[in-house]
Formats: C-alpha cells, structure tokens, sequence
C-alpha cells in the first residue's frame, strides 16, 4: 500500500525502552496490533503497514474520540490518488511504547476488523522487527544474526532496498500491507486477470512468476502481480514471505530472514 505525498510534517519522540516486544495477531497475512491508544482513548485494533508513508484511523473514531484534522495529505496508491484530512497525535501508545506529535490521517480502511492502519509516521522513530513466526512487533531491539543483509533506501518516505527482479535492477519497498511481489509498468494494455487490492479501492493487475535477487546469495522465485502506471514508482516487497524482517532506520540497514 503506497502512501502518501506529505503535505503535513512531523517527528515522533521515541521514549521506548530498549528492545520492547510488542503481541500482534494476524488479518490473513497482515500484522495486527490489537492494542494502541491515541491520545489516551481505546484501545484501537491497528494494521502494520510498513508501505504507508503516514498512519490512517477510520473517520468514525477521530469523530468518537475529538481528532480535530489540522492539514491535509495525498494519499497515493496503485488504484490512484485521495486527499484526506490529518492530524498531529498528542500521544500514540502501544504498550509501554509512547510516542508524541504523531501523523494520522483520517480516512475509511478496507481491512474488516481494524481501526486504523500504522505507518512510517509512527515506524520511522524506531528500529523494528517484525517477527512473523513469533507473533511479534519488536521495537528498538537488537539486529539479529543471519538473513539477507541490504541497505536501506527511501521511496516517498517509505522503506526501500535495491533488488534485481529477473536480472533488471530494481527499488522495492519493503511493504507489510503487500500480500505479493507488485511490481509497476508501463507499455500498452494486456490482460489481467488478478485483482490488487490497496487501502481504499482495487485495481486490474496481470499475474505472474518472477525470480528475485537480492545480494549475492538470496534467489528465489515468487509470485508477482504487474499493475499499469504512467509513471512507474518502486516495486512492493511483501514482508509477509519472510519469517521476519528487521529494519533499521538509525544505521541505514535491513535484514530480511526467510
């Protein structure tokens, strides 16, 4: 899920202690925190999306809980374009984890369950681990050892690593709101026969198989879906065909671990 175009700035204050571990649950193939409180209210069941330049609460709890929007945000994906009303949190806690002046938009979610969506506005403060075999978000931890090591790059302000997909270099977003490998195109209309769905609409994608690369060691292949775009933007890496992904924002790393 691509977002956004920022027109709203913002810095989150990190207070977490080190190496804070936080319980998720799954959505299909999408971390849930099932516990966070904005600005003292909830708690809030909140989607992880690594692929989301801001944060996202559906319109009926802003006005539940008096978020009064303060700027506005495009918010981009591959099915096209919103612009929607923001706000600067007080304070975004997730168990002992409390964050100040924290972006939200406030805008409708297609994931059933969920209250919102957490992204790079909140994300970017800390390193994380995603920990998909354990079941966890850990927060300011350690790197851990093993995995597929890359430099961390920025697209829109949303994490990125250099790839090459079948042998042609490649940005690709490291995306926890991706369910496969969406890579954009240009060129004439073909067939698809997939649908691609993003955070607040669907598009026409054309299914497929391409191989990975990312350093010298890591090759697999993975299913991929192409989506037509006038402007072709980095690739959407789903962080969901690994066991677990760190990411490092302090030292410019990531480490991906199958």
């Amino acid at each position: 899920m691509k977002s956004a175009t920022l027109v709203l700035l913002t810095v989150s204050a990190l207070t977490a202690a080190p190496g804070t571990a936080l319980p998720t649950c799954r959505s299909g193939r999408f971390l849930v925190l099932p516990e966070v409180y904005v600005n003292g209210a909830g708690p809030f069941r909140m989607m992880l999306d690594t692929g989301n330049a801001s944060s996202l609460i559906r319109p009926s709890i802003a006005k539940r809980i008096g978020l009064r929007p303060t700027g506005w945000l495009e918010q981009s994906t591959a099915a096209g374009e919103r612009i929607l009303p923001a706000v600067l949190l007080d304070e975004l806690r997730v168990g002992n984890v409390i964050d100040k002046t924290v972006e939200m938009m406030i805008g409708d979610v297609r994931l059933a369950g969920v209250d919102g969506v957490l992204g790079q506005s909140w994300l970017v403060g800390h390193d994380y681990l995603l920990d998909y075999q354990g079941g966890r978000l850990v927060l300011d931890g350690g790197e851990p050892a093993g995995g597929v090591r890359a430099g961390l790059q920025s697209s829109d302000g949303r994490p990125a690593i250099a790839a090459e997909v079948d042998g042609k270099r490649q940005a690709l977003v490291i995306d926890s709101g991706a369910d496969r490998l969406v890579l954009f195109e240009r060129g004439p209309d073909t067939p698809r026969h997939a649908v691609l769905m993003t955070n607040f609409s669907s598009v026409q994608a054309r299914p497929g198989e391409v191989m990975l690369g990312i350093g010298d060691a890591f090759r697999r292949r993975m299913r991929a879906v192409r989506v037509r775009a006038k402007d072709p933007d980095a690739g959407l890496l789903p962080t969901a065909a690994f066991g677990s992904v760190y990411v490092s924002n302090r030292n410019g790393k990531v480490v991906l671990i199958p």
